[in-house]
């Protein structure tokens, strides 16, 4: 019994083994990467859902996002984006397949999230829709490993902007669009 227990153990991993490739087991997966963009427009300020097709997949409940955000009595600032050189952007969320910019600030998105405490109805968002293709340039690190390491805590902005100013984006990002 013993025997055919220690057979059956042997060919159950050398069939994982020949099925997988060698591959381990759980490959990590590597946060989205940060992303360098341009918009059509002044959207630094304004919130952002995700569509696909016309459907709405993503929304955000800022406020229960505070974390996120860096709040005073005049101002709402959201720390995952950060200016650059050169009009650009450096942001730690985005995504170039599926954003969509609406006419509504951090600040006033999470005045209206107030108003509708069960979420902001699909139809509502969809009204405050400014541009559903907003970047003209997009830019994110999908190496592994990541060459930029970076989180909104450890940031260093000067590396990115030397690299902006010389014009060598393409070397250090996969242009997305």
């Amino acid at each position: 019994m013993i025997k055919r227990a220690v057979f059956l153990s042997i060919l159950l991993i050398l069939f994982i083994l020949i099925w997988t490739g060698c591959e381990p087991f759980f490959k990590p997966v590597l946060p989205p990467g940060i992303s360098i963009y341009k918009t059509r427009g002044e959207y630094f300020d304004h919130a952002d859902i995700g569509m696909k097709k016309n459907e709405i997949f993503r929304t955000s409940i800022y406020s229960g996002d505070m974390y996120k955000f860096i709040t005073s009595n005049t101002d709402t600032v959201y720390k995952y984006r950060i200016r650059l050189d050169k009009g650009y952007i450096l942001d730690f969320e985005a995504d170039s397949r599926y954003d969509v910019f609406l006419d509504l600030t951090f600040k006033q998105h999470m005045a209206l999230e107030k108003i509708h405490p069960g979420g902001i109805g699909h139809e509502i968002l969809k009204s405050h829709i400014i541009d559903n293709d907003p970047y003209v340039e997009y830019f994110r690190d999908t190496s592994e490993p990541r060459k930029f390491e970076l989180t909104v805590e450890t940031v260093d902005t000067s590396e990115l902007n030397t690299i902006i100013r010389e014009g060598k984006l393409e070397q250090y990002f996969e242009r997305l669009k």
